[in-house]
């Protein structure tokens, strides 16, 4: 486990995002900002400048951290492949892989609940009107949702990397072909089809994380049916 401490850490800290985010607002709303106390600094820079940095300044520390981290995984898995270390290569593939997943779980739910009140919402609550507004508003809403995508994926990166190393252990040692490890080489990078390969590589081409696996797939079974199950509820 010593060797996967960046991984570990990496996880906790995105998983932390949520929990993290919403005690920052609290926080925020709870502990009001003492203006006259800040006397003549405020008045100079600006209550605007203050609020920016009170509330950007830990926002960015935090994603500062999680780039570090992120960078010195990927670092990690290349020299964990030129030292030979396969196992340390696919324990720290499945740490990426399946630790992430409730990250991303709450991730979807969070952005999907948050883009249908942003959309539908305002279709409700304007009666309509909202739909006059669409010429300027949708290259808003389009630029935000590839902005969330994006930013999304990029926590994937460090994890894949770990997959690669993986991949290229895999086809030294000849279990696999050129053209599949370019496919999984691929599917590393791709949302959901980098946990269920990453599943494939460790049970049925290194025969590890088999108990671990299993968890992941029901995991990803009871998620996929309540994801069905709220569309049906919703738009049923």
């Amino acid at each position: 486990m010593k060797k996967q401490t960046l991984s570990i850490a990496y996880v906790i800290l995105l998983t932390l995002c949520a929990p993290l985010a919403c005690f920052y607002i609290w926080l925020l709303t709870v502990l009001p900002i003492p203006w006259a106390a800040l006397g003549e600094w405020a008045d100079s820079f600006g209550k605007g400048v203050l609020v920016f940095l009170l509330f950007l300044l830990p926002v960015g520390l935090y994603w500062l951290a999680v780039f570090i981290l992120g960078v010195m995984n990927i670092i990690k898995s290349f020299k964990m492949h030129k030292s030979g270390d396969t196992a340390g290569c696919v324990n720290g593939m499945l740490l990426h892989k399946y630790g992430l997943v409730i990250f991303f779980v709450v991730n979807f739910i969070v952005m999907f609940l948050f883009y249908f009140v942003v959309t539908f919402g305002s279709l409700v609550g304007t009666r309509g009107l909202a739909l006059f507004a669409a010429p300027v508003l949708l290259p808003w809403l389009t630029a935000a949702v590839v902005f969330t995508v994006s930013a999304t994926w990029l926590a994937i990166v460090p994890g894949a990397f770990y997959g690669i190393q993986v991949i290229r252990f895999t086809l030294r040692e000849k279990k696999t072909g050129y053209a599949a490890a370019v496919l999984h080489g691929f599917l590393q990078f791709v949302f959901v089809a980098d946990v269920l390969d990453a599943m494939y590589l460790a049970v049925r081409k290194w025969g590890r994380g088999k108990k671990s696996s299993a968890v992941i797939g029901i995991l990803y079974i009871v998620a996929a049916a309540a994801v069905i199950w709220g569309v049906v509820y919703l738009f049923g």
